[in-house]
């Protein structure tokens, strides 16, 4: 990518109130440099207003009026992985889902979020025994871009709510921001058909003092993966 560009977040793809959600915003900057990243959020993401993408020394960055929004630098950590997980477990999961409606982070969001249009994304405890949260996805029709195939920052969305869910919730109630991200899809979701999506521990070690690893994965119905990623998450200090 060479010169400078803007990239704007439609309000539509909000995720905590007034903000872009972060799996869709990371996977939109990463499409934008056209190069496989890591993401670091450094400050709120605005809505349906330009920022300037430039190519920095050692990466990439997108500012806002002088703000630094997000950093981005090529990705040289591999992801984690889990096992698959079938789409009626997932479905027997979301059953006891860990969140509750009045105590919701993104109320608006159009992934998880308790208001019309959302994808319904509500995750709960695997009964294997691993620690992972999982829920089914079925992909509606809004969020296709052609020929039934779904746009690839979506599916970084419900990656991105899932491990927010994880983090927010096991092994009790900590508010979190998502604040490192990287995705990778590996293969079409197409809308109408059934998808397990699965949330677990990346660095197998819960939380380091405000800070916390979280993975994510979507499998099809025959258990093949289809995307996955990596994140970190920080607690707010107090005010």
């Amino acid at each position: 990518m060479g010169g400078e560009r803007t990239v704007t977040i439609p309000r539509w793809a909000q995720g905590r109130p007034g903000m872009g959600q972060g799996g869709w915003c990371a996977a939109t900057f990463e499409d934008a440099i056209g190069e496989p990243v890591t993401i670091d959020f450094r400050s709120a993401i605005p809505l349906e207003e330009p920022m300037v993408l430039r190519a920095v020394e050692g990466g990439w960055e997108l500012r806002h009026e002088g703000r630094l929004v997000m950093a981005a630098r090529l990705r040289d950590i591999p992801f984690t992985s889990t096992s698959p997980v079938t789409i009626d477990a997932a479905a027997r999961a979301s059953q006891a889902f860990l969140g509750a409606d009045d105590d919701h982070d993104a109320p608006a969001c159009f992934s998880c979020g308790v208001s019309e249009p959302t994808m319904g994304i509500r995750p709960g405890p695997l009964e294997d025994g691993t620690g992972r949260v999982a829920c089914p996805w079925v992909p509606p029709a809004w969020v296709c871009s052609t020929a039934g195939v779904v746009e690839r920052a979506v599916v970084s969305t419900v990656m991105d709510c899932m491990q927010g869910f994880f983090v927010g919730h096991l092994p009790a109630r900590r508010h979190a921001l998502t604040a490192r991200y990287a995705v990778e899809v590996l293969g079409r979701c197409h809308v109408g058909e059934r998808y397990a999506i699965v949330a677990y521990d990346g660095a197998g070690n819960g939380w380091d003092g405000r800070k916390r690893m979280a993975a994510a994965a979507v499998f099809d119905a025959a258990g093949q993966l289809v995307a996955r990623a990596d994140s970190l998450w920080v607690e707010p200090r107090p005010a």
